[in-house]
């Protein structure tokens, strides 16, 4: 029984390739819905190297997402308060998955999954780490509201260095497309 346990819980722990797979139809609607300019709020959930700044500090910024000219590919770029961040996305059609791989000042590195739960609601799971070698791993998800015009970045599943770190809720406003 004790083994059991163990199994059931270790199965659990991550989730399958399946579970977060996509389409590349899924990817090019992702790829539209994060496509314009947004203001962002956000609130830091840790000390972020070259931030300049600390956990709880409120920021804003502003994201750009654009797709490249084959549509195969969404570039996003996000500078808030001292920090910015590159972000390439696409659809691996070996993995049937959206993969990200995104850059910050400061030596941050994340790779990240993304998969559609509802037309409004984008789960994503991600492993990386900071500059100083700090393991980093995240469960979450993107939220749109208001046809679009209000992105929400939800997290209540954030750990760096092996601690969990408070809830992530970065808002982002559409102001153009």
């Amino acid at each position: 029984m004790r083994y059991l346990v163990l199994i059931i819980l270790f199965a659990g722990s991550s989730l399958s390739a399946q579970e977060t797979s996509s389409t590349r139809k899924e990817f090019k609607e992702y790829a539209r819905l994060m496509s314009g300019r947004f203001t962002s709020e956000i609130k830091l959930i840790h000390d972020w190297p070259g931030h300049n700044k600390k956990k709880g500090d409120l920021i804003s910024g502003v994201r750009l997402g654009r797709t490249s000219l084959d549509g195969e590919a969404l570039l996003l770029t996000d500078a808030a308060g001292a920090g910015i961040l590159k972000e390439i996305c696409a659809y691996n059609a070996s993995t049937k998955q959206i993969e990200s791989f995104i850059v910050f000042n400061g030596g941050t590195v994340f790779h990240c999954v993304t998969w559609k739960e509802t037309s409004n609601k984008w789960n994503w799971e991600l492993k990386g780490s900071m500059k100083n070698g700090e393991k980093v791993s995240a469960r979450g998800s993107w939220q749109f509201s208001d046809d679009g015009k209000k992105l929400d970045l939800i997290s209540d599943d954030f750990t760096i260095g092996g601690k969990k770190t408070d809830k992530l809720h970065d808002k982002y406003f559409r102001v153009g497309k």
